[in-house]
């Protein structure tokens, strides 16, 4: 059983923003479950991975399409995620070559995260087993999904500012090492 769900999220450097955002609302999932987030450009990272995250903006960057073959080589699921404004003709092209990823369009960050946490959701009570969701924990996200469909009137700001780089998301109690203890802790 995974006690972290492995996640890759690919895209250009325009979509830091985006990266930005799911890091702040991985820690909104009502689940006891850490994540591990790799980025762009970690081709091997996205072999390895749960689950494919794909940002695309106003055009396409390298390594993004490999990152992309190779998550569909080793079939991981793949949510992909397109801005809702004009590409470059490269930017274009990918995304219509593309097609068959279902993209989801979003208008704003806070457009993106409602749908990001959607999908998440129901990536996450798929895949209950495999990360050992309780009940209670499964009702939790339906709750968290009902709650995503509806808008909400908050900004989310635009500029990166820290775990855009990827990560590790702890679960508490899951996580945690035999005897280990908080700095400044007594």
């Amino acid at each position: 059983m995974a006690t972290r769900a492995r996640l890759f999220v690919s895209g250009g450097p325009d979509q830091e923003p985006a990266r930005e955002m799911l890091g702040r609302a991985l820690a909104e999932i009502p689940v006891n479950l850490g994540f591990v987030i790799k980025r762009t450009p970690d081709v091997d990272a996205a072999a390895e991975s749960h689950l494919h995250i794909l940002f695309l903006g106003a055009d396409i960057w390298a390594p993004v399409g490999l990152e992309l073959w190779w998550a569909q080589r080793t079939e991981k699921p793949i949510l992909a995620y397109v801005a809702d404004l004009r590409r470059t003709p490269a930017g274009q092209v990918f995304y219509q070559e593309h097609a068959w990823l279902g993209w989801r369009r979003f208008s704003d960050l806070s457009h993106l995260r409602r749908l990001v946490l959607t999908d998440l959701s129901r990536f996450l009570l798929g895949h209950t087993e495999r990360y050992g969701l309780t009940l209670i924990e499964a009702e939790l996200l339906r709750g968290l999904m009902a709650k995503m469909d509806t808008p909400e009137s908050g900004v989310i700001p635009g500029k990166a500012t820290g775990a855009g780089g990827g990560g590790v998301i702890l679960a508490p109690g899951k996580d945690e090492p035999p005897g280990a203890r908080l700095v400044g802790e007594e």
